[in-house]
């Protein structure tokens, strides 16, 4: 029993000289919080931001000049985000050096601004004379190089962001999120646009005469688009001639190539005209509307 005393009293010695766990608390806040690109066919597009970090510390318990490290939860190919409503991604990347160089990891260790990939790591000191608060600044670069074609929808991707004592291994100060959003969006343009057509129409006609304007629509993968004419019945002035127009191809969702169509025009039969001369002319206008 008497050992047992004694022991109790050396444990009771050594326990308040036991190391205090850090006290030292930090809050990680990218700015923009929320990072919107549009995708392009044409070319990476960019964007950039800062992450904001403010840390407190007990100067009589913590280390004044501690190791701060700071990691994102991707490889050195970037990550992917998905389309919110499932089917496809689009990859993305963050960098600390600039746009392509210097990937954001979440392992290794390399200076804040460096081009070389790894997770940021920095010795901190927070002053002397009891310095209890800091604020740090790390900018950071977001690149979506172009992959070819995507469907047409936004793609959302929640980046981790952590941050440790020392280093990859350490104690977690705190974690947040880089929220990453990539639309695609719904988009049509002629990639031929429609000509005007000549037709050569003689007075009283037995057959209808006819002709063809061709045209193609290129939409981005997903686009659903309706076309339409002003008017499927006209008459050209000035040689008062009637005929009709009519569309021809199937309308389906948008594949980002090109797809045909084809405008038909019938100047009816059997009729006069009206031409004081041997022969006359006359235009007329249609508008062909293209919704999506």
């Amino acid at each position: 029993m008497n050992i047992l005393r004694r022991l109790a009293c050396v444990l009771a010695v050594l326990l308040p000289a036991t190391p205090a766990l850090s006290a030292i608390s930090c809050s990680v806040n990218p700015s923009p919080a929320d990072i919107t690109l549009t995708y392009s066919t044409s070319g990476a597009v960019t964007g950039q931001g800062v992450i904001n970090i403010n840390c407190t510390r007990d100067p009589n318990r913590d280390d004044r000049k501690p190791t701060f490290w700071v990691g994102m939860t991707q490889t050195t190919a970037g990550r992917d985000a998905p389309l919110d409503t499932g089917g496809g991604t689009i990859n993305y990347e963050v960098s600390h050096g600039n746009f392509t160089s210097g990937t954001w990891l979440n392992s290794g260790a390399v200076a804040p601004g460096s081009t070389t990939d790894g997770a940021i790591s920095e010795r901190i000191d927070f002053g002397n004379q009891g310095g209890s608060s800091i604020s740090l600044a790390y900018p950071f670069y977001v690149r979506v190089p172009t992959a070819g074609n995507k469907m047409v929808g936004v793609y959302y991707d929640p980046l981790p962001i952590t941050m440790r004592l020392d280093n990859a291994s350490g104690q977690i100060i705190t974690t947040s999120t880089l929220n990453v959003y990539i639309s695609v969006p719904r988009q049509c343009r002629f990639s031929t646009a429609p000509t005007g057509v000549n037709i050569n129409y003689t007075a009283f006609s037995p057959t209808a005469v006819t002709g063809t304007s061709d045209f193609a629509l290129t939409c981005t993968q997903g686009t659903n688009y309706t076309i339409a004419l002003d008017a499927t019945r006209s008459v050209v002035p000035t040689v008062n001639l009637a005929y009709s127009l009519s569309l021809c191809g199937a309308v389906t969702p948008g594949t980002a190539m090109a797809q045909p169509y084809t405008v038909n025009i019938s100047v009816d039969a059997g009729q006069p005209g009206s031409c004081s001369t041997s022969t006359c002319s006359g235009t007329d206008f249609r508008t062909l509307t293209v919704t999506y």
